[in-house]
């Protein structure tokens, strides 16, 4: 052992004491994770495969289409979590660590080794178990051998080695230092010298702020922590117009000052309304509505930020004279510009194409009112009620509770779709209309809600 390992040893026990309780409590998460993988994940993913249809996916995924998908997903895995990075890395210790210890002449690959170990574990152990899961319920559902295990566990685990690295370089590439190439992603030893003291700072305090937003049920605090600041476009200036058209600008130098969110936007958005242009094809399965539904839900977030920030700022005085209601339809044009632009684009080159038709782009382009009545639903919920901080409520209700924007649309979009594919197409039509006409009215109502409550 070293000798910074050797004082490294001497400053945790003067911190932590006799006993060090790190490596039990590492043991004691693999082994819930095992347990619960054993238990829940199985059935669950036996019951999946089973539930898909085995010549659908045949015909739709095989050969290069599934290659490609496998592919998109890896690389939308790898690049959220190099994002996630830049956020909030692998190796965040405490302030009081950071302030004695890493600023101590000790090498910082030592210090801070312990949390990248942590974090290179969970993620192999994750996905070595996705993988395990995956072939499990693939072999249990009798379209695979059990010979399946052994790749998909391989594969499980180099998919965890890549997130981990992705995750660490993110972190690096978070702060501004001279060696923060693509070569650091084979050096973790590298990776760690190269972090910064203040980004460590800076994401340390930022996950006690975040953690302590998520707890209380306020996202906004939450986003606003860990917004990435504009460096782009500030040069660009409003010009003068008319209320609507002033507000509707603003939201759209928003998007151009932050290319990424508009960026991403639009590929979740593009994904998720090329899924639904073939919902309304019979026998698609149901978990493709849902799938896309979700995808297409969070692309159009993506361009609401407007919309969100108009809820944030509720109880305020309008700037330009507009009614709380008013500003909230103007914040809508550009999500629902955007996205009836991409229905459209997608609509046509799938129509065009030989499995698409054009009964797939109208029902697309109908499904949009409720996803743009879930993002009013999402931009106007407000703080929780104070029911979800009872003790017999927990955790569950306030991820349900925070949910509901998003399970509305997807449960509604879902029955209609459902309903479409039927025998009776008119039913589909008539539940679409039906749901969206009462998601608009709650979200119509949360609005009305939220703005009341701050009335003096």
């Amino acid at each position: 052992m070293s000798r910074d390992a050797d004082l490294l040893r001497d400053a945790r026990h003067v911190i932590t004491g006799e006993r060090e309780t790190g490596q039990h409590n590492v043991t004691y998460a693999i082994y819930v994770a095992v347990i619960a993988a054993a238990s829940y994940g199985v059935p669950a993913a036996q019951a999946f495969f089973r539930f898909l249809d085995p010549r659908w996916l045949a015909a739709h995924l095989a050969g290069y289409r599934g290659i490609v998908l496998a592919g998109a997903l890896l690389l939308a895995t790898v690049a959220f979590a190099f994002r996630a990075g830049r956020v909030r890395g692998p190796v965040v210790p405490d302030l009081p660590y950071l302030d004695h210890v890493a600023t101590s002449p000790l090498d910082r690959a030592v210090v801070l080794r312990r949390w990248w170990r942590v974090a290179l574990l969970g993620c192999l152990v994750g996905g070595v178990l996705i993988g395990l899961v995956s072939g499990a319920g693939l072999a249990i559902a009798a379209l695979a051998g059990a010979v399946v295990l052994g790749p998909g566990v391989a594969a499980g685990a180099l998919v965890g080695l890549l997130v981990a690295g992705a995750w660490l370089h993110g972190q690096v590439r978070a702060w501004p230092v001279h060696t923060r190439g693509p070569a650091l992603l084979l050096r973790p030893g590298g990776s760690l010298r190269a972090l910064h003291l203040s980004g460590l700072r800076t994401q340390s305090a930022r996950s006690v702020t975040v953690g302590g937003a998520v707890l209380a049920g306020d996202l906004r605090a939450a986003r606003l922590d860990i917004a990435a600041p504009i460096t782009r476009g500030r040069a660009i200036r409003l010009r003068a117009r008319g209320p609507v058209s002033t507000l509707v600008w603003r939201d759209w130098l928003g998007l151009r000052r932050a290319p990424c969110r508009g960026l991403s936007g639009l590929v979740l958005t593009v994904a998720g309304v090329y899924g639904l242009v073939h919902t309304a094809t019979p026998g698609t399965p149901s978990l493709i509505t849902v799938v896309s539904l979700v995808v297409a839900w969070f692309g159009v977030g993506a361009w609401s930020e407007g919309l969100r920030l108009h809820g944030d700022n509720a109880g305020t005085p309008p700037l330009l004279g507009l009614s709380p209601m008013a500003e909230a339809r103007a914040h809508l044009v550009v999500p629902g510009v955007l996205s009836v632009l991409t229905v459209c684009g997608v609509g046509l080159t799938a129509a065009l194409s030989t499995r698409g038709s054009p009964l797939g782009l109208v029902w697309a382009l109908l499904l949009l009112g409720l996803l743009l009545a879930g993002q009013v639903m999402a931009a106007y919920r407000g703080l929780p009620p104070i029911g979800v901080f009872s003790p017999r409520a927990g955790m569950p209700a306030m991820v349900a509770w925070q949910s509901v924007p998003l399970v509305v649309p997807v449960v509604c979009g879902t029955a209609a779709t459902a309903a479409l594919t039927s025998r009776q197409p008119v039913n589909g039509l008539l539940v679409l209309a039906f749901t969206t006409w009462l998601a608009a009215l709650y979200a119509r109502r949360r609005a009305r809600l939220l703005f009341d409550a701050h009335r003096g």
